[in-house]
Formats: structure tokens, sequence, C-alpha cells
């Protein structure tokens, strides 16, 4: 009697030995049945169906017998052959046929139903192949089916059938194939896709070795998967030869066991026997390299050994994870969790691979599934901590920086206020032209440094993302004049002019960050100034596009400079980048100014980009978005300027035009002549004008020497004259006489009427556009009283003189502590508070002073005067309760505005 799937069915022998099993109780209708019973064996014969009833069988065997185990050789060839009888009445059959070593033909009732390979008597006549297939059975008129299969191999260290044949239902066995495919072509995705996403965060920067052998090993693993069990991939690629598919089966388990053996190593170091690995990862390559360089017989013997040496490592290797949990290390529950999964499917192969039972599709997908979502869990979670790890890093990194660059920015700041204050006190005295040239450049020098700290500090801001926009009013032409107005200073160029131009269409106001829009053109500004021997520098405002609520603008800065060359402009925006990086540069600087005014337009919704020719000039372009406001421009008229003709005399064509356009805004009727010649030759008919504007520097005869021809003529009761000249013109000793005015260029178009309408008053002295208005002469007359709280000598020695220039009350204090006791017994007006000083900082003593008003009914205001400039300084004094905020080095011009801004007699 033979047993199958638990039916017990004789096997009928007659006369001779001819084996038969008796299926006809059996339902196949919706079910298969394993022909795992004996067979009858023919070695080293390969019989025809026509042939059997001429041989008796030489033995009857298990038809999974490898033919090593029956005392052959597994070298050779054989017939296999079995009758079934089939029950009366059956659906459509199938039969699945599983590999076999290595080579087969498959007959039916003399019919051949399948074949894998070329079938030989010797090496040269056979092909080796193996293709798993389910193949539909005929209808035959006899209820009995003659199997017969002739098995030839050459190359397999194994002989014979590895799996049984089965039969059944058609549609069944059809659907277990194509469900065995189906899971190692979906297997074979998730690790590929797992392989490809853990391999791209490895080259995108996560350089952990274990997330490169775990990537490695999943996408060596895949392989395994479709090229061995079902071998789906010989469905997706049948030409490849055997032998090739055969090696890369055994490759990729050798080198499967490889990897995980140095993922676990790299994943968990300090757990892991390290020599144990290595002996694993040796054992592991000289198996790989005899798959490739060695014959089939030889390769094909190592798996079972193989499995052996893994069974063992698996051991460890889950001793490694426990250990690994035991240490808290990072995501090592889910390591554990994961490898106990794959450990059990490594388990459940291996007993399936020595034939004790089937593999279940199901719980292979499953335990596969299970493991690759917790070792996916490891990596992010180990990712996530890394992650928070580092950001802790880089929050303490980002304070320690922040700390360092607040102390730097405060110990320079500190003797860069005495630099900066006191030159620009000494500047204002009686000093010989040579003295103050002197005391110019120290203030000019002092001011750069300046502009380099805050340049570092804002650049640090906008690093760490702390970069906050306000929103404000902006008059788009005070703003552009207001920086045209400090760049001023710095351009001692008497050849080069400085011009701004505004389209008529665009708005007067809107709303956004002023002091930063304003920082972006004086950065542009100052660069052109820096490359800009000669000729013009032209800012030119346009609207570019027009919203409902919003506008965006275009400002163009260009000039006539040394340009830039094609293949140095990609170093323009890069940070402690220049054009010229060598050490023998014309021109210095940090690098940082146009990086921040890049940053600042890409915060206002804008973009910069510039255009350059060497030797001729560049334009640099900016767009800002801001948001509309509905208020119209104030013109300011001056009654006595209106329809007062006016004479404009100057040989650059764009300064002629710009300056008319303004002139006629006030009012006035403007003639322009664009050279000295040509207005020489109309100088008999300059009576009919009130007066007459004239630019210092022309090619043929200069301002002056116009004005003398002018005045050879007219007296200046006849004819006011007014020059436009840089500020090094207007120091001439010679121009009292022959002008009325000067306008130190740029022109600026909000005080040109106011300006000009000096020359109709009745001091005819010669007047200069003044850049320092005088503080207000109520500040002299209500004797106002400041205290200075400053614990730095030099420091109090510069607010000191600052304020006795505006006639004030001054008193000191040197720490919190004295401010504290002082101010109770004085009514002080405004207080200067510092922030660092000893005994009681200038924040306690900010908060018990504004206390202690509170309960008078009174409240100084107090104005924060410190060398510390960070924006969190400025958020800690405001919390303290400061009115103001004023960053040393602190200036002449710094003082006055907070005099003006919280000094009031009303």
């Amino acid at each position: 009697m033979s047993t199958i799937n638990g039916v017990s069915l004789p096997i009928h022998a007659q006369q001779k030995i001819e084996p038969i099993l008796d299926l006809s109780a059996v339902k196949l209708s919706n079910s298969s049945f394993k022909l795992d019973t004996n067979w009858g064996f023919y070695w080293l014969k390969l019989l025809e169906p026509s042939d059997i009833n001429h041989h008796e069988p030489d033995s009857l065997i298990n038809f999974t017998s490898e033919w090593t185990n029956t005392n052959n050789s597994s070298f050779g060839y054989a017939t296999y052959h079995l009758s079934i009888i089939l029950p009366n009445s059956t659906d459509d059959l199938a039969l699945d046929i599983p590999i076999f070593y290595s080579s087969y033909k498959l007959f039916i009732n003399d019919f051949k139903i399948s074949s894998n390979g070329k079938i030989g008597t010797s090496k040269n006549e056979y092909e080796p192949y193996w293709l798993p297939q389910t193949v539909p059975l005929p209808k035959f008129d006899s209820d009995t089916l003659n199997i017969l299969i002739q098995v030839a191999n050459y190359d397999h260290s194994k002989g014979g059938a590895f799996l049984p044949l089965t039969i059944g239902s058609s549609s069944l066995l059809f659907k277990n194939r194509y469900i065995q495919y189906g899971y190692s072509f979906f297997l074979t995705g998730i690790l590929i896709m797992s392989g490809l996403l853990f391999l791209g965060l490895y080259s995108f920067g996560w350089r952990e070795k274990s997330i490169l052998y775990f990537a490695l090993f999943c996408l060596i693993y895949s392989y395994r998967v479709i090229g061995f069990g079902s071998y789906g991939f010989h469905i997706l690629q049948p030409e490849i030869p055997w032998v090739i598919s055969l090696r890369l089966e055994y490759i990729s388990l050798f080198l499967s066991g490889l990897l995980f053996g140095l993922y676990t190593l790299h994943l968990y170091p300090k757990e892991t026997y390290k020599p144990f690995i290595y002996v694993l990862s040796a054992v592991s390559i000289i198996f790989s390299l005899q798959s490739i360089l060695l014959s089939p017989h030889v390769f094909t013997q190592l798996v079972i050994p193989y499995i052996i040496f893994l069974t063992f490592y698996f051991l460890v290797a889950f001793w490694i994870y426990i250990k690994a949990v035991l240490n808290k290390k990072a995501g090592s529950i889910y390591s554990l969790i994961s490898t106990t999964a794959i450990f059990a499917i490594f388990g459940y192969e291996i007993v399936a691979y020595f034939g004790n039972f089937k593999s279940s599709i199901f719980l292979l997908l499953i335990g596969y599934i299970f493991f690759f979502f917790f070792q996916s869990l490891v990596h992010l979670y180990r990712y996530s901590f890394k992650m928070k790890t580092t950001l802790l890093e880089a929050e303490q990194s980002s304070k320690a920086k922040s700390q360092f660059l607040s102390t730097m920015s405060h110990e320079i700041r500190t003797p860069l206020n005495a630099v900066i204050g006191l030159s620009g006190l000494l500047s204002d005295s009686s000093l010989t032209p040579q003295q103050k040239e002197f005391s110019m450049t120290i203030k000019k020098s002092g001011e750069n440094l300046l502009r380099i700290i805050n340049n570092i500090l804002d650049f640090s801001k906008i690093e760490s993302g702390k970069l906050e926009l306000e929103e404000n009013e902006i008059n788009l032409r005070e703003s552009i004049e207001h920086v045209l107005e400090l760049v001023a200073g710095i351009n001692t160029n008497p050849n080069l002019e400085v011009l701004y131009e505004v389209e008529d269409n665009v708005p007067a106001y809107v709303t956004g960050d002023a002091v930063r829009l304003q920082q972006i053109l004086t950065n542009l500004i100052s660069n052109s100034l820096k490359f800009t021997n000669d000729g013009e520098i032209l800012i030119h405002l346009t609207l570019k596009r027009e919203f409902s609520s919003s506008i965006v603008l275009q400002y163009e800065i260009s000039d006539t400079g040394i340009g830039i060359p094609k293949d140095k402009l990609n170093r323009l925006f890069q940070r402690f980048s220049q054009v010229d990086d060598s050490s023998t540069r014309k021109f210095g600087g940090t690098g940082l100014g146009l990086v921040i005014s890049k940053r600042l337009v890409e915060a206002m919704g804008g973009n910069i980009t510039v255009s350059s020719i060497e030797n001729i000039g560049s334009t640099f372009t900016f767009t800002t978005l801001f948001k509309k406001v509905i208020k119209e421009a104030e013109i300011e008229t001056r009654p006595v300027l209106k329809n007062k003709k006016v004479f404009l005399l100057a040989d650059n064509s764009r300064i002629l035009n710009i300056l008319q356009k303004r002139l006629v805004l006030a009012n006035l009727h403007v003639t322009s002549f664009n050279s000295s010649t040509n207005l020489i030759s109309h100088i008999n008919d300059l009576e009919s004008y009130d007066f007459g504007i004239i630019d210092m520097q022309m090619p043929e005869i200069n301002g002056i020497e116009v004005a003398e021809r002018i005045r050879e003529l007219y007296s200046k009761e006849n004819l006011p004259l007014v020059l436009m000249s840089s500020k090094q013109h207007t120091e001439h000793s010679y121009i009292n006489t022959i002008f009325d005015l000067v306008l130190p260029k740029p022109i600026i178009q909000t005080s040109l009427s106011k300006n000009l309408e000096q020359l109709f008053n009745s001091n005819t002295q010669i007047k200069e556009q003044s850049k320092e208005n005088l503080i207000p002469a109520r500040l002299f007359k209500s004797n106002f009283h400041v205290l200075i709280v400053e614990d730095n000598l030099v420091n109090q020695l510069v607010a000191h003189r600052i304020l006795e220039r505006f006639g004030i009350k001054v008193d000191i204090a040197e720490n919190g502590k004295q401010a504290v006791d002082t101010e109770l017994s004085n009514n002080y007006d405004l207080i200067f508070m510092d922030m660092e000083m000893p005994i009681m900082d200038g924040l306690e003593a900010t908060r018990i002073i504004k206390a202690n008003s509170i309960d008078r009914g009174e409240k100084p205001f107090i104005v924060a005067m410190t060398a510390n400039a960070m924006p969190e300084d400025r958020e800690r004094c405001f919390e303290a309760g400061m009115d103001d905020f004023l960053a040393k080095p602190i200036t002449l011009e710094a003082i006055k505005e907070m005099l003006l801004k919280w000094l009031d007699d009303n």
C-alpha cells in the first residue's frame, strides 16, 4: 500500500514489476494529489513509451529519491514510469511539474507532454535547463495514464527529481502556479524598492555602513527570491543559460549571508563578536568565488554546509540583538523582532529544503513583509534618533555661535564706540584741513569695520532662519534718497555721478520693510561705487507687475565700472566668495554683501540677477513684492518758485533729463543746455532767467569757469547761480564769490525745492544743503536732563561729549544700582541704559525704575545704549520695559534722532 495525501492507495504488481497508482476512488474535480509514491526506475536507460512493456524496472524507488541515495552516481541518465488509474468522471486535469536535476522529457500515453533542456546519454549530447511548469492534460480514451519520464544529469551534484509531480484540477493547479509567480514577483519588488530606498538614503548623505549593507542585502536577496523556488526569473528571461542562472542562485545565497553579517556588525558593533563575522564573511566570499570559478558539480555541494553554518550564525546573531536591546540601542527592539522573523523564515525554508514539508507561500510572504517592515522601522527610528541628536547638537552649536557672535560684537563695538564717536566729534571741531582729513579717515575706517560686523550678524541671522521682515509704510522715493545720502559720504570720486530715476507709474507709497529695502540698495550701490572709477551709477525704479492688492517693483542698479568676467558671475552670490580671490586682489571685502542682498530679496518675494560686460559695466536687477497703499504723494509747493524761469547746464544728458523733470514738478520753467560752449553762445540771453543751475564737472569748460563768464555780465543780485557738485568741490574758497547756493550731489528731490527757495530769501550769502539738520532750538531752551548709565569710562566720555553738543544736562551712573538710586532723587527726561554692568545690569535696573515711576505717576523714557546688537538682545531690552534700542557705536546723528523722538516740550 502507498499513502498519498493521507489516502491509502494500492500498488498492483502483476507478473512483472509495474507500479500502478489507483486514484479511481479519489475526486480530482477541485483537488490535487502529489505523486510521491514508488515509481519504476530504469538506470542508464532512456526508454520510449513503446519500450516499457519489454523492460523490467531495476527497482521501485520513491520519486524524489536522489540518485546518490540509490547507490547510483549523480551523473547519468534514467527513466521513471508510473501508471495512474483515474476516476470515471473528471474535469480538465493538469500536471504540475517541478524541476529535475537537470533535464527531462515527459510522456503520457505515448504523447510528449513537457520537457526541459535536452536528454542525452553523454555530457556532449545533453543540455541542462530547468523551469517548473504546469501543463494541461489532453483527453484520453483510456482512464489509465502511463507516465514516462526520461531524466539526464551531468552537471549537478544531485541527480533525479527534486520535488514530486502533482496531478489535479487544471484550474486549481494553474491558480497555484500563478500565485507562486505573483508571490515571487511581489516580494522581489518589495526587496528591490527597499534596497533602492536605503541605497538612495546612503547616497544622499546618510553615510551609515549598516544602511549600505542592508540595501545591498535587499538587492542581492531579491534574486534569491525570483531565481529560486518557482524560478519566476526564468519566465522573464528564458534564454539565460542554465549554468549562469544556477551560479546566480548560489552566489545570491552566499552573498546574502555575507551582507547580513556585515549589516549586523555595523548596526551594533559593540555587541557583535567581530571574529565570528569575519569568519562568516570569509566563508561567504570563498563559497561565492567557487560558485563563479568552479563547475556546478563542485559548488552545488556547498549549500548544505553553508546552511549548517548559517544556522549557527542565526543563534549568534540572535544573541547580538538581545544584547542590543539590553544595552538600549536605538531601534534595537525592532531589530530583534524583525530578525526573529527572518530567522524563522530561514529555518522554515531550511526544513522545507530538506523535503520535510512544502513551504507555505502565504506564511513566507507574511514573514518577509513582517521582516522588512520592522527593518524599515529600525532605520527610520535610527534616522529619527540621529536627526534629533543632530538637531540638538545644531541648536547647541547655534547657541554657541550666537553667543560667540554676540560676545565678539559686544567686544568690538565697545572700542568702536570711541573710535567713531570721538572721531566724529573731532572732525566737527576746528581743525586744519590735514587734521580733518585724518579724523574723517579714522571715522570712515571705523564705519567700514562696523559694516562688516553688521553683515556677519545679518548673515548669521539669515542662516539660522531668524530673519523677520517688518511691515510699515515706505515712501519709495525717500527710501532711495536716504540711501544716496548715506553713500554720498563714501563717494570721494568727483568723476563719478550717482543718479536715480523713478518712473511716473510707480506709486508713492507701499507697505513693506523699509530698513531691509534700504540695506539691499546700500549693499548694491556701495558695491558699484567700489568697482566704478568714473562715469555714473544709476538707480532706476519701475513698476513691473500689478495685482489687486500688491505690486512687483523692479530696481536696476547699473554702473560703468570694470565689469565682471562671464566665468566669474557664478561667484557673486556665494558666501565669503569674491570675483577676484587671489592674494593680490585690488578690492577687499567679506563677500557677504551680495549674499545678504540675495537672501533679503528672496524673503521679499523677489529675485536678483546680474548682467555684466567686462570693462563696460554691470547691472544688478532685483524685484520685490509689496502690498499696495492707497495714498498719493504729497507734492510740496513753494509759491516763491512758481513759474520762475531757470536754465540748466550739464554735459550729461541723463542728469539733464532727470533734473529737468524734478524742476518741472517744482512748477519751474526749464531750459537745458548740454555743453558749456552752447550756454556761453547764449550768454546775452540769460537776463530773462530768474536763476541758473550749473554742473561742476564738464569736459570743455568747468562750472566755475562758466560762472566767471556769466558774472562778467550779471551780478549775483541780477542772476543767482546754483552749483551742482560733489562735496569735494564745495570747499573751494572761490565759490563763495560766484555762486549763491551749492547743491551737493546726488541731488535729492524731496529737499530740492526747499533749498532753491533760499535763493530768494533776504540773506544772500552762499548756502549749502545741510546733511546734518541742526537740532531744533527747543532742545536747547528746555534744559532737558539726561542720565547716562554706562560702566565703561570711554563710552561715558563719548556719550557725554555728544549730548553736550546739544546743550543737554548730563549725569553719569556707573552701574544699574547707581542708576536706580540716582533716578529716585532726579527728574530725568531720558535715560540711556547699558545692558551689561557690574553690581546690577541694565535690564534689572530698568524694571525697578519703571516700577518706581509708575508709583510716582512719572514715566522717564529709557533707551538701551548697548554693544549687544543681536535680535535677542533687542527683545530682552523691550521685555524689561525699555522704550527704544540704540546699538553701539553711537554717533551724533543717532543720538540726535533719539532726542528728537523722545524729548518734547509739549
